[in-house]
Protein backbone atom coordinates (compact mmCIF):
# COMPACT_ATOMS: atom_id res chain seq x y z
CA UNK A 1 0.00 0.00 0.00
CA UNK A 2 1.19 3.53 -0.70
CA UNK A 3 1.70 6.18 1.61
CA UNK A 4 1.37 9.39 -0.12
CA UNK A 5 -0.65 12.32 0.19
CA UNK A 6 -3.95 11.16 -2.16
CA UNK A 7 -4.52 8.59 0.40
CA UNK A 8 -4.54 10.64 3.52
CA UNK A 9 -6.66 13.39 1.97
CA UNK A 10 -3.70 15.42 2.27
CA UNK A 11 -3.92 17.71 -0.63
CA UNK A 12 -7.84 17.57 -1.21
CA UNK A 13 -9.62 21.27 -1.03
CA UNK A 14 -11.17 22.30 2.04
CA UNK A 15 -15.01 24.26 1.90
CA UNK A 16 -13.91 27.44 3.74
CA UNK A 17 -17.00 27.69 5.67
CA UNK A 18 -17.82 24.74 7.63
CA UNK A 19 -14.39 22.75 6.94
CA UNK A 20 -15.41 19.88 4.90
CA UNK A 21 -12.94 18.31 2.23
CA UNK A 22 -13.20 18.07 -0.81
CA UNK A 23 -14.88 14.40 -2.25
CA UNK A 24 -14.69 13.35 -5.89
CA UNK A 25 -17.72 14.14 -8.10
CA UNK A 26 -19.63 16.41 -5.16
CA UNK A 27 -19.49 19.75 -4.01
CA UNK A 28 -19.25 23.42 -6.25
CA UNK A 29 -16.26 24.52 -7.34
CA UNK A 30 -16.46 28.87 -7.74
CA UNK A 31 -14.65 29.91 -10.79
CA UNK A 32 -14.67 33.22 -9.47
CA UNK A 33 -12.55 32.56 -6.58
CA UNK A 34 -11.54 29.60 -7.47
CA UNK A 35 -12.75 27.82 -4.30
CA UNK A 36 -14.36 24.05 -3.86
CA UNK A 37 -17.23 24.21 -1.44
CA UNK A 38 -19.65 21.22 -0.38
CA UNK A 39 -23.04 22.66 -1.03
CA UNK A 40 -24.79 25.73 -2.78
CA UNK A 41 -25.36 27.09 1.15
CA UNK A 42 -21.59 27.46 2.12
CA UNK A 43 -20.61 28.84 -1.43
CA UNK A 44 -23.59 31.58 -0.98
CA UNK A 45 -22.24 32.28 2.56
CA UNK A 46 -19.34 32.95 0.89
CA UNK A 47 -19.98 35.19 -1.14
CA UNK A 48 -22.38 37.42 1.04
CA UNK A 49 -18.99 37.39 3.51
CA UNK A 50 -15.56 36.34 2.46
CA UNK A 51 -14.19 37.38 5.68
CA UNK A 52 -15.91 34.49 7.28
CA UNK A 53 -13.19 32.11 5.13
CA UNK A 54 -10.53 33.92 7.02
CA UNK A 55 -11.37 32.27 10.32
CA UNK A 56 -10.32 28.53 9.45
CA UNK A 57 -13.46 25.76 10.51
CA UNK A 58 -13.29 22.51 11.79
CA UNK A 59 -15.72 19.90 10.08
CA UNK A 60 -18.39 19.38 12.23
CA UNK A 61 -20.55 22.18 11.88
CA UNK A 62 -23.92 21.58 10.54
CA UNK A 63 -24.08 24.33 8.30
CA UNK A 64 -24.69 23.09 4.82
CA UNK A 65 -26.13 19.37 5.46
Amino acid sequence: MEADGKMFGLFKKKDLICGMKEEKGKGISDAKSGNWFCSENCKNQFQKNAEIAKKPKEHGSSCCH
